[in-house]
């Protein structure tokens, strides 16, 4: 009888000693908080990442009241972490999990891209009508990666020169510097495209290595380059400034579904919140450049329009020729 007490003992300890040995690596698993680490293809401080930031922040806040313990974003660093030049590869390799960028930053390996700055609709506007669904498919076969969201818009690129413009014509010639994005329109306008770094736009004013500039509207003052900026032209480009935020897809597929959702419902709030702060900043901020002694040049109202005819057709040229493929399909869903 003590035998079969005793054999029945060392059973139960024994299925104890199972289950336990079974069950703790799933609450370990359960307990261990998923941290991403993000870093941006700009400055922490420039207007840009700041819209970044405040998601980030606002993401952090709501999964820290939602899902205690669960789930964190860190921010590495900007460009000094790694070059803006390879920042998607990095997250297509894995070698970081989020990155927030310009398309026109990586358009050798996704050409299309370039098009969204052409784009007549808002991010909520392009989610409805399956945008983000086409650019979805495209980023995770040739990025590995999540387009989780369009968070720079509504802030056109803008020429800044050092010599005054009358008309078009004025431009023929003019070294300025533009991003991948603007090359082709500059080309067709008859400017002279140089490449270089943005932290090389002061130095490259000063010394005249270029007499202008094209960057985003009403964000000079960040980078201390009102200092070396004389003239503004108006109308501002018709594209806008795309920034985009992406998640490396297996690092996506491993997120738990309320972790995505949590993400996903962020990002469309960030989406609305930029658009208002852009809103509200680039009249503001031109009324703070004209105070410097800045001054904003109206082109006449012919070359106006060829201005802003040349920018789109050079732009779709550009894309549809390096994507014939995906090119014209994007035109057609973002144009009005």
């Amino acid at each position: 009888m003590y035998r079969k007490i005793l054999s029945a003992a060392i059973m139960i300890l024994s299925l104890s000693v199972i289950m336990m040995a079974v069950s703790a690596p799933i609450s370990q698993a359960a307990s261990e908080k998923i941290t991403i680490e993000a870093i941006t293809a700009w400055p922490k401080t420039t207007f840009m990442v700041q819209n970044f930031m405040r998601f980030l922040d606002n993401t952090n806040a709501k999964a820290a009241k939602m899902y205690p313990g669960q789930f964190e974003i860190k921010y590495k660093g900007g460009p000094e972490v790694i070059s803006f030049k390879e920042q998607v590869e990095a997250v297509r390799t894995g070698l970081v999990d989020m990155v927030f960028t310009a398309t026109s930053y990586y358009t050798s390996i996704i050409p299309v891209g370039d098009g969204f700055s052409a784009s007549a609709l808002t991010p909520w506007e392009e989610r409805e009508k399956g945008v983000f669904d086409f650019m979805q498919k495209i980023h995770a076969d040739k990025a590995n990666a999540y387009f989780l969201s369009r968070m720079g818009s509504g802030i056109p690129f803008q020429f800044y020169v050092n010599k005054p413009v009358k008309g078009l014509d004025d431009l023929k010639g003019m070294k300025l510097r533009g991003s991948p994005t603007l090359i082709p329109f500059l080309k067709k306008i008859g400017a002279s495209p140089v490449m270089m770094p943005p932290g090389d736009i002061y130095t490259g004013m000063e010394r005249g290595v270029v007499q202008g500039y094209v960057w985003p509207a009403a964000q000079i003052r960040e980078w201390g380059w009102e200092k070396v900026t004389k003239f503004v032209l108006e109308p501002a480009t018709p594209y806008q400034a795309i920034d985009v935020v992406l998640v490396n897809l297996d690092v996506w597929k491993k997120l738990p579904k309320q972790i995505q959702e949590l993400l996903i419902e962020s990002a469309k709030v960030e989406e609305h919140l930029t658009i208002e702060r852009a809103n509200a900043y680039i009249p503001r901020e031109n009324a703070e450049l004209q105070k410097m002694g800045i001054q904003f040049i109206n082109l006449p109202k012919a070359d106006a329009k060829k201005f802003s005819d040349a920018a789109i057709s050079a732009l779709w040229d550009a894309v549809i020729k390096r994507d014939p493929q995906n090119g014209p399909t994007l035109k057609a869903m973002i144009s009005k």
